[in-house]
């Protein structure tokens, strides 16, 4: 659990849609930007307790120009990155394209909502019914964009899960 997380909008957003922000559990804190906090209180997501804001020192601040003007990042994808790499974290979060292609430049560890629904029935958080449950509710019941066929293969996956 001593693992440093940093999260978007979007995963949280995601599964707070489909009610499963259980899936936040193995996690002990979940770290996000100014600018990620205000996206979730616009959004009226109600904020777990393990999850803190952190603010972006200076030199961040300045890192956060680099990636919305280079890279054309939004905001708070920007702040998440920097945020990210400021506090040396082990995990980011984001269903965010653009936002995954450019922490891998950085080498960050990626992560979305899919896998953190996976990471939750891997470790027994969930049975695979309640995990099928939620990975078909983010088609229909998230604004997450994710496609038929790419949900057909992660039921495929979750079914031949032991």
């Amino acid at each position: 659990m001593a693992n440093k997380v940093v999260s978007n909008t979007g995963p949280i957003i995601h599964l707070s849609e489909i009610n499963f922000l259980v899936a936040l559990t193995s996690f002990s804190t979940i770290l996000i930007p100014q600018e990620v906090n205000s996206e979730l209180k616009k959004n009226k997501i109600f904020l777990p307790s393990k999850i803190r804001v952190v603010s972006l020192k200076n030199e961040w601040k300045d890192f956060v120009k680099v990636l919305t003007n280079q890279h054309n990042l939004d905001l708070g994808e920007a702040e998440a990155i920097s945020l990210f790499l400021q506090e040396k974290a082990n995990y980011f979060f984001t269903d965010d394209l653009d936002a995954r292609e450019i922490a891998k430049y950085y080498n960050v560890s990626v992560h979305g909502t899919v896998g953190l629904v996976l990471r939750a029935l891997k470790e027994k958080i969930v049975k695979k019914k309640e995990a099928v449950e939620k990975i078909k509710e983010l088609q229909t019941k998230s604004s997450l964009f994710i496609t038929k066929d790419l949900i057909e293969e992660i039921l495929e996956a979750i079914d031949k899960f032991k």
